[in-house]
């Protein structure tokens, strides 16, 4: 036990190639970021001192560490086109990685107010989404609603209006179970929601 410690410990205190990178998941895609290439500060203490424990194992696995939500929105900040980033903020899903969502971010990227919750619904919910997406960015659906549409450079299709505009957008695209969702007080209720939908799953952010 004590020879792992030395030699874990040694590989973290090490330079090596590997470190130059990291790994992150966004919208369930995993994504390699060369970090040499990102003008950014160094992550907060509470992230380092989260993340430090899995270093030396993934080192020894031969796999890059996880990057920090900082070196990941910086990435994106470089990467995809500005109408996709700004006015975007970084939620962390235990299955999905980071989501994108649309709302305000702290200095290290990740949403300050905004929630989100995975709407039960099956997956032609989410085809749903994506299809009223494309037919608003392709001005077949322009006249329904003020509803905007992205279609995110990660695969994700993200609606943001009013509860009242998303649903008339969807139309019979909308699930039971997303109907349900827009008309909760409390999100009918709101200036504005978002639908994400990513690899067959729905989230409704506010």
């Amino acid at each position: 036990m004590f020879k792992f410690i030395t030699i874990a410990l040694a590989l973290l205190a090490a330079p090596a190639l590997a470190e130059d990178y990291c790994r992150a998941t966004l919208n369930a895609d995993e994504i390699l970021i060369d970090r040499d290439t990102l003008d950014r500060d160094a992550p907060g203490l509470r992230e380092r001192l989260g993340r430090w424990p899995t270093k030396p194992i993934d080192r020894l696995r031969g796999r890059d560490p996880a990057c920090d939500s900082e070196t990941l929105i910086s990435f994106l900040s470089l990467n995809v086109p500005e109408e996709e980033i700004d006015g975007y903020c970084l939620l962390p899903d235990p299955e999905f990685g980071y989501l994108l969502a649309p709302g305000a971010r702290d200095y290290r990227g990740r949403c300050t107010a905004t929630t989100c919750e995975r709407v039960n619904t099956a997956r032609d919910g989410a085809v749903g989404v994506a299809g009223t997406t494309t037919d608003i960015l392709t001005r077949r659906g322009a006249d329904q609603s003020r509803t905007q549409a992205i279609k995110h450079a990660s695969g994700a299709a993200i609606l943001t209006g009013s509860a009242g505009s998303i649903l008339a957008s969807l139309g019979t695209g909308a699930s039971t179970a997303m109907t349900a969702a827009l008309a909760a007080p409390v999100v009918a209720g709101a200036a504005a929601v978002s639908v994400v939908a990513v690899g067959g799953a729905v989230w409704l952010c506010r």
